[in-house]
């Protein structure tokens, strides 16, 4: 089986990049090979090795960060996890070219910003892998919806035959969203379900006591009224 050095193999793969360059980005720990940061030049690859250079590693924003977890605040439009296309760099991935080991243990939609976990070791993974199942963790969205909601709401709709529980009530023209499961999609399925599809969402806060409380600042158009609506 041929192998060659990594910083030859991304030159010999990419006909833009020089080797040079290639040093440069693996010092940068820009580099994933078989999904993992390599940050040595030396290192012998294969040809059946994946290889994967990280764009521009945009500025994200740690939450909370333990020796088990971190937790970062996603923007919207970035995917969870590597998607099919590979088109765009996943928060997974990026947090890959920062630390050692990264375990995802529950994923956001990529249109949904706010709080993502992410384990640091296969121990804390499966705490955590869990804790998410268990639902004992209290997850809070934040929500613009069209129209506002002008009242709480409850709605227990069974999403592909199984349970499904949300709260919601208005914060001004916010609203605020609590899930008791986990179903995919379940906040923008059920609003949409009672006439108020859903346009930006975002995971505000996750809390339960071997975490503590971890809450991403949500975007400005998305900040919500200090008490619950009330109508005049």
């Amino acid at each position: 089986m041929l192998r060659m050095r990594l910083d030859q193999a991304i030159a010999a793969r990419n006909s833009h990049i020089s080797r040079r360059r290639a040093r440069q980005l693996i010092a940068q720990r820009r580099v994933l090979v078989n999904e993992r940061p390599v940050a040595v030049a030396s290192r012998e690859v294969a040809e059946a090795d994946r290889i994967a250079i990280i764009d521009e590693v945009p500025q994200l924003e740690t939450l909370k960060i333990t020796d088990d977890f971190v937790a970062v605040n996603k923007p919207a439009g970035m995917p969870t996890q590597p998607t099919r296309d590979r088109k765009q760099r996943s928060l997974e991935e990026l947090l890959r070219a920062q630390f050692r080991s990264i375990f995802l243990v529950h994923r956001l939609d990529t249109g949904t910003s706010g709080v993502v976990v992410f384990a640091r070791t296969r121990q804390a993974a499966a705490r955590l892998s869990k804790l998410f199942a268990s639902r004992q963790l209290r997850k809070t969205y934040l929500a613009r919806v069209e129209p506002p909601l002008r009242e709480r709401v409850v709605i227990e709709t069974p999403i592909k035959g199984k349970h499904a529980l949300t709260e919601a009530e208005p914060r001004g023209e916010i609203a605020e969203v609590q899930i008791h499961t986990g179903r995919m999609h379940q906040i923008r399925i059920h609003l949409a379900s009672i006439g108020h599809p859903v346009r930006v969402l975002h995971a505000w806060k996750l809390e339960h006591e071997s975490i503590g409380a971890i809450e991403a600042p949500p975007p400005n158009d998305l900040i919500p009224s200090p008490a619950p609506w009330k109508p005049k």
